[in-house]
Protein backbone atom coordinates (compact mmCIF):
# COMPACT_ATOMS: atom_id res chain seq x y z
CA UNK A 1 0.00 0.00 0.00
CA UNK A 2 1.31 3.55 -1.28
CA UNK A 3 0.57 6.94 0.51
CA UNK A 4 0.75 9.46 -1.47
CA UNK A 5 0.76 13.49 -1.15
CA UNK A 6 -2.01 14.43 -3.48
CA UNK A 7 -2.05 18.58 -4.42
CA UNK A 8 -3.34 18.98 -0.57
CA UNK A 9 -4.61 15.84 0.45
CA UNK A 10 -3.11 12.34 1.09
CA UNK A 11 -4.41 9.06 -0.66
CA UNK A 12 -3.61 5.89 0.22
CA UNK A 13 -3.87 3.60 -3.01
CA UNK A 14 -1.82 0.82 -4.54
CA UNK A 15 -3.24 2.32 -7.55
CA UNK A 16 -2.31 5.15 -10.05
CA UNK A 17 -4.27 8.03 -8.76
CA UNK A 18 -4.42 12.07 -10.17
CA UNK A 19 -5.35 15.38 -9.11
CA UNK A 20 -6.56 18.44 -11.21
CA UNK A 21 -6.73 21.90 -10.23
CA UNK A 22 -7.35 24.95 -12.27
CA UNK A 23 -5.41 27.93 -11.63
CA UNK A 24 -5.32 31.93 -12.85
CA UNK A 25 -3.61 34.56 -12.31
CA UNK A 26 -3.48 37.98 -13.56
CA UNK A 27 -0.95 41.34 -12.86
CA UNK A 28 -4.22 43.76 -12.17
CA UNK A 29 -7.74 41.84 -12.01
CA UNK A 30 -8.88 41.07 -7.85
CA UNK A 31 -9.25 37.83 -6.82
CA UNK A 32 -12.65 38.59 -6.00
CA UNK A 33 -13.78 39.65 -9.38
CA UNK A 34 -12.23 36.17 -10.57
CA UNK A 35 -13.90 33.69 -7.94
CA UNK A 36 -17.37 35.58 -9.11
CA UNK A 37 -16.65 34.51 -12.56
CA UNK A 38 -15.69 30.50 -11.90
CA UNK A 39 -18.27 29.26 -9.63
CA UNK A 40 -15.82 26.81 -8.32
CA UNK A 41 -14.38 25.53 -4.59
CA UNK A 42 -11.28 27.95 -3.97
CA UNK A 43 -7.62 26.34 -2.69
CA UNK A 44 -6.55 29.90 -2.08
CA UNK A 45 -6.66 33.03 -3.53
CA UNK A 46 -4.59 35.97 -3.62
CA UNK A 47 -5.07 39.77 -4.87
CA UNK A 48 -2.32 41.67 -6.09
CA UNK A 49 -1.49 44.34 -3.83
CA UNK A 50 -2.76 42.57 -0.49
CA UNK A 51 -0.11 42.17 2.15
CA UNK A 52 1.35 38.95 2.08
CA UNK A 53 0.76 36.24 4.62
CA UNK A 54 1.27 32.62 5.56
CA UNK A 55 -1.42 29.41 5.22
CA UNK A 56 -2.06 29.91 8.82
CA UNK A 57 -3.00 33.68 8.12
CA UNK A 58 0.17 35.29 10.17
CA UNK A 59 0.70 38.78 8.41
CA UNK A 60 4.33 38.90 6.47
CA UNK A 61 6.04 42.01 4.77
CA UNK A 62 5.29 43.06 1.13
CA UNK A 63 2.89 42.59 -1.30
CA UNK A 64 1.31 40.24 -3.70
CA UNK A 65 2.42 41.34 -7.13
CA UNK A 66 0.53 38.97 -9.13
CA UNK A 67 -3.18 37.65 -7.89
CA UNK A 68 -3.07 33.92 -7.84
CA UNK A 69 -5.85 32.37 -7.40
CA UNK A 70 -6.43 28.33 -7.47
CA UNK A 71 -9.25 26.11 -7.67
CA UNK A 72 -10.39 22.83 -6.48
CA UNK A 73 -12.06 21.16 -9.07
CA UNK A 74 -12.66 17.52 -7.32
CA UNK A 75 -12.46 16.33 -3.70
CA UNK A 76 -9.91 12.77 -3.24
CA UNK A 77 -7.58 11.59 -5.71
CA UNK A 78 -9.19 10.12 -8.60
CA UNK A 79 -8.29 6.71 -10.11
CA UNK A 80 -6.92 6.02 -13.54
CA UNK A 81 -9.37 2.85 -13.70
CA UNK A 82 -12.02 5.06 -13.06
CA UNK A 83 -11.87 8.70 -14.64
CA UNK A 84 -10.39 9.52 -18.05
CA UNK A 85 -8.23 12.97 -17.39
CA UNK A 86 -9.20 13.61 -20.91
CA UNK A 87 -12.89 13.10 -20.22
CA UNK A 88 -12.81 15.13 -17.19
CA UNK A 89 -10.50 18.34 -18.71
CA UNK A 90 -13.04 18.76 -21.62
CA UNK A 91 -15.98 18.61 -18.82
CA UNK A 92 -14.22 21.67 -17.23
CA UNK A 93 -13.66 23.29 -20.55
CA UNK A 94 -17.12 23.06 -21.64
CA UNK A 95 -18.44 24.89 -18.51
CA UNK A 96 -15.69 28.15 -17.79
CA UNK A 97 -16.45 31.26 -19.84
CA UNK A 98 -14.28 31.11 -22.64
CA UNK A 99 -14.41 34.87 -23.64
CA UNK A 100 -13.28 35.88 -19.91
CA UNK A 101 -10.37 33.12 -19.90
CA UNK A 102 -9.05 34.68 -23.29
CA UNK A 103 -10.06 38.49 -21.72
CA UNK A 104 -7.76 37.33 -18.93
CA UNK A 105 -5.00 36.01 -20.97
CA UNK A 106 -4.67 38.19 -23.23
CA UNK A 107 -4.74 41.26 -20.85
CA UNK A 108 -1.59 39.67 -18.93
CA UNK A 109 -2.40 37.38 -16.98
CA UNK A 110 -2.76 33.11 -17.32
CA UNK A 111 -4.73 30.31 -16.58
CA UNK A 112 -3.49 26.50 -16.17
CA UNK A 113 -4.86 23.10 -15.34
CA UNK A 114 -2.18 22.00 -12.39
CA UNK A 115 -2.05 17.63 -13.22
CA UNK A 116 -0.34 15.64 -10.82
CA UNK A 117 -0.34 11.91 -11.13
CA UNK A 118 0.83 9.75 -8.75
CA UNK A 119 2.16 6.28 -9.24
CA UNK A 120 4.71 3.53 -7.85
CA UNK A 121 4.94 2.01 -11.18
CA UNK A 122 4.83 3.26 -15.08
CA UNK A 123 1.63 4.96 -16.06
CA UNK A 124 0.22 6.14 -19.12
CA UNK A 125 -2.66 8.50 -20.25
CA UNK A 126 -3.57 10.33 -23.53
CA UNK A 127 -5.03 13.93 -24.05
CA UNK A 128 -6.85 13.82 -26.94
CA UNK A 129 -6.28 16.67 -29.80
CA UNK A 130 -9.73 17.27 -29.69
CA UNK A 131 -8.99 18.49 -25.77
CA UNK A 132 -5.36 19.84 -26.89
CA UNK A 133 -7.41 21.92 -29.39
CA UNK A 134 -9.68 22.97 -27.06
CA UNK A 135 -7.16 24.13 -24.22
CA UNK A 136 -5.17 26.45 -26.92
CA UNK A 137 -8.27 27.78 -28.16
CA UNK A 138 -9.28 29.64 -24.38
CA UNK A 139 -4.94 29.98 -24.00
CA UNK A 140 -4.85 27.67 -21.13
CA UNK A 141 -2.35 25.19 -20.30
CA UNK A 142 -1.64 22.59 -18.41
CA UNK A 143 1.50 21.76 -15.91
CA UNK A 144 2.56 18.42 -14.76
CA UNK A 145 3.41 17.01 -11.76
CA UNK A 146 4.29 13.30 -11.42
CA UNK A 147 5.55 11.37 -8.01
CA UNK A 148 5.45 8.47 -6.94
CA UNK A 149 6.67 6.02 -3.63
CA UNK A 150 9.04 3.18 -3.32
Amino acid sequence: MVTSRALGGFAVSGKPTFRLTFHVSHPSISAAEIERVFDLPIRFSQSVGDQKKTKSGKLLSGNYKLTNVSFCLHNLPLNFDDVSIDAFLKKQLESYDNDYIRHLVESGGGCNFLLGVFSSDNVMFEISHETISMLSTVKISIKYDFYGGE
